[in-house]
């Protein structure tokens, strides 16, 4: 069975449907492109560079399935524009949009340059906008869409040195909202997945720069441990699936607790 089974017996099955997943070439955006299409979707990623994708297709071929690829730089008005019409072609009509474009910035607020501040909205607020304009008119025809933005804990606490990257992903919490409360009426619902510090290869090489990083973030995570990219799959395929299809314009923070904790 394609379908993804818990212990507990639970299926969720996203059979015939299409799934377009952007920042999937590591991390959090690769494990749960992985396991949409485990979940039996049939899956479409976007790149600049579409060779970065290579990993993420043999993990999916490691459980049998498949994943596309299709250039995409969500930076270009014109090439999101493409993108969208290339997966409508060649894979059909998407359902499911996954936002989980990366990149981070570290450094007081006071001394972002302007071209710093412009890259990293212009890819997670400003890029998420657009790919989500793009895909919306087919999943309004069909009357039933599935939007998640990737946003972060930082988006509702504001981290040393990460002034810049919590305003955009606040911004990009608003955005679910916005068009969670103008397209609902076209059967569209859009939520957002907040994750806390996650092993990803750019949470490592952090750690590795301090190691005393991670012994932090385990401290104020009452869960007393750091997440894994796995930790996300579960609710971003409750997100994806018909199990949530009365929630929209909600943003589901993943954080072993740290938020609740102060």
């Amino acid at each position: 069975m394609s379908a993804l089974r818990w212990d507990n017996g639970l299926v969720v099955s996203l059979e015939n449907t299409v799934s377009v997943v952007l920042g999937a070439s590591e991390g959090i955006g690769a494990a749960i492109a992985v396991a949409l299409a485990r979940a039996g979707s049939q899956v479409v990623t976007g790149s600049r560079e579409p060779a970065r994708m290579a990993a993420t297709q043999e993990m999916a071929e490691e459980f049998g399935q498949t994943i596309s690829v299709e250039r995409v730089d969500v930076r270009e008005p014109g090439s999101i524009k493409e993108f969208a019409a290339a997966v409508g072609e060649r894979h059909g009509a998407a359902t499911i949009l996954v936002n989980s474009m990366g990149g981070s910035l570290v450094k007081q607020m006071a001394d972002v340059e302007v071209d710093e501040w412009d890259n990293l909205h212009n890819t997670h607020l400003r890029g998420t906008f657009l790919t989500c304009q793009a895909f919306a008119p087919a999943m309004a025809a069909r009357g039933y869409g599935k939007i998640i933005n990737l946003s972060s804990l930082a988006g509702f606490r504001v981290s040393e040195r990460r002034g810049a990257y919590s305003v955009a992903k606040a911004g990009l919490n608003q955005l679910t909202c916005a068009l969670a409360v103008e397209w609902g009426g076209q059967g569209i619902r859009v939520n957002g997945l907040a994750p806390t510090t996650t092993r990803t290869p750019r949470a490592v090489a952090n750690f590795e720069k301090d190691p005393s990083r991670e012994a932090r973030v385990v401290a104020r995570t009452p869960l007393g441990r750091i997440a894994e990219p796995d930790d996300m799959v579960g609710p971003a395929l409750f997100l994806a699936s018909p199990l949530s299809d009365f929630i929209s314009g909600q943003t589901l923070i993943v954080d072993g607790g740290q938020l609740a904790g102060g």
